[in-house]
């Protein structure tokens, strides 16, 4: 497979990594890899009960011993015998104690032992060389790693199950299928190639390409979190329902209009997504320089969101869009409906945008906007909704256009072969089979060390 490109010279060497996070913790996981034999040999220093000849698979409790042989810590074994293991090497992971002394002194006997200190992605990449997921798979297994809410984590998980690969995969036997026709075409000019076969053929090639591509969006958002602000005029009860969206008192609450100076940002998850919110200062004309200073941060931040939720207060507004405020990315809320009482009653209707009411002391019409907030964003779940990075999206766009140029008509058969060909690479890209040593090391250093 693609992995074959992967440079071989490194994968003599035993790798060694913390593969928790580091700093104080109840238990830390460091990890050995390498080839049959040397990895053990690297363990058994560490911990000489473990032997070289463990069972597979089986949880032995045994004291791990500095680069000295003193002992070190109590701690918990695990050995994975080739290629029954997640890197498809010889595997040993230790579980200490998360002290950071401890694991410090723990990587140093590893090192002293003969193990190197992996980089970023190496395990993902040793495991990407002997075939155990390919490079679609690897950088799901590095989107799972970060993902910062629900969604994020099921789209990442169905990139690491080869849910894009086995996609991918499709098309590329229909390619493959389609060029064999061609080819044999150019092998047998006699024999005249089958149009009613390669047309559609290439048409539905097209077709699936584009679906693909268009899921795009979706690897956008595994990489970035889409910015929602929280704007009004002072007093609109902006910071409020900040808060009530939080779900902590995270931004300062007083009837004092322009207490907001500065735009509060914070990391929230609504309906199993993950946005960056924005508390903003009061939109108004204002003579004080400080807040003259906040309401232009507040503008910026505005123009620059990719959802608006306009505050208005239902006891004292009109429901109005004020100058600068996108229609088209703004949902405008009615805070503070429950002080209407029977006085209640739906105002904003033929306004240009969605308008939905709120409370933010009842919780009233909190949960409707998160979903809101997810739908406009296009979060929700789809059927068959898919992970497609920036990576991919790029190689599948190169395939699309070399699929359009072969369906031109008129173009001479070998031209059309070769169009294929340069189709069949970038999808061998998506999955590795055809990446350059280049475009590994690009896609492996960005991911954590130990994994």
């Amino acid at each position: 497979m693609g992995a074959l490109v992967a440079d071989a010279a490194g994968d003599a060497d035993v790798l060694v990594a913390l593969a928790t996070p580091p700093g104080v913790s109840a238990l830390a996981v460091v990890r050995l890899t390498g080839p049959a034999g040397q990895t053990l040999r690297v363990a058994a220093r560490l911990a000489p009960e473990l032997g070289l000849a463990p069972e597979p698979r089986v949880a032995r409790r045994l004291t791990l011993v500095d680069a000295s042989g003193d002992p070190l810590d109590d701690a918990v074994a695990v050995y994975f015998a080739a290629p029954a293991s997640a890197t498809g090497e010889e595997v040993v992971e230790l579980t200490c104690h998360g002290s950071p002394a401890v694991v410090r002194e723990l990587l140093a006997a590893a090192r002293s032992a003969g193990a190197r200190p992996a980089r970023p992605g190496e395990f993902s990449r040793r495991a990407f060389r002997h075939g155990k997921l390919d490079l679609a798979e690897a950088e799901g297994v590095s989107q799972l790693s970060a993902a910062e809410s629900r969604g994020a984590a099921r789209r990442a998980l169905g990139l690491v199950r080869g849910e894009l690969s086995a996609r991918v995969e499709a098309v590329r036997e229909q390619l493959l299928d389609l060029l064999a026709c061609v080819e044999a075409s150019l092998d047998f000019p006699e024999d005249e190639l089958d149009p009613p076969v390669v047309g559609p053929g290439l048409s539905a090639v097209e077709a699936e390409l584009a679906r693909l591509v268009s899921r795009a969006a979706g690897g956008a958002r595994g990489q970035g979190l889409p910015v929602v602000a929280v704007a009004g005029a002072p007093n609109a009860g902006k910071s409020s329902l900040f808060n009530a969206l939080h779900g902590t008192d995270r931004t300062i609450v007083t009837p004092v209009p322009g207490t907001t100076r500065d735009v509060v940002a914070e990391t929230v998850e609504l309906c199993g997504e993950s946005v960056r919110l924005l508390d903003t200062a009061g939109l108004r004309e204002t003579d004080d320089p400080v807040e003259r200073i906040g309401v232009e941060a507040a503008r910026a931040a505005v123009a620059a969101a990719d959802l608006v939720l306009l505050a208005v207060d239902a006891t004292r507004e009109r429901a109005c869009l004020p100058e600068g405020v996108p229609p088209g990315r703004t949902i405008l809320v009615r805070t503070k409906v429950d002080l209407l009482g029977e006085r209640r009653e739906r105002r904003g209707d033929g306004e240009p945008v969605e308008v939905l009411e709120t409370s933010a002391v009842t919780g009233d019409g909190i949960r409707e906007l998160g979903r809101a907030v997810v739908a406009r964003l296009g979060l929700l779940p789809r059927d068959g909704d898919l992970l497609v990075l920036e990576r991919h999206r790029a190689a599948l766009g190169l395939a699309l256009e070399a699929v359009v140029r072969a369906r031109r008509e008129g173009l001479p058969e070998e031209v059309a072969a070769s169009e294929l060909r340069e189709a069949l690479h970038r999808l061998g890209e998506v999955t590795g089979e055809t990446a350059t040593e280049d475009l590994l090391e690009r896609v492996f250093s960005t991911f954590c060390v130990g994994k």
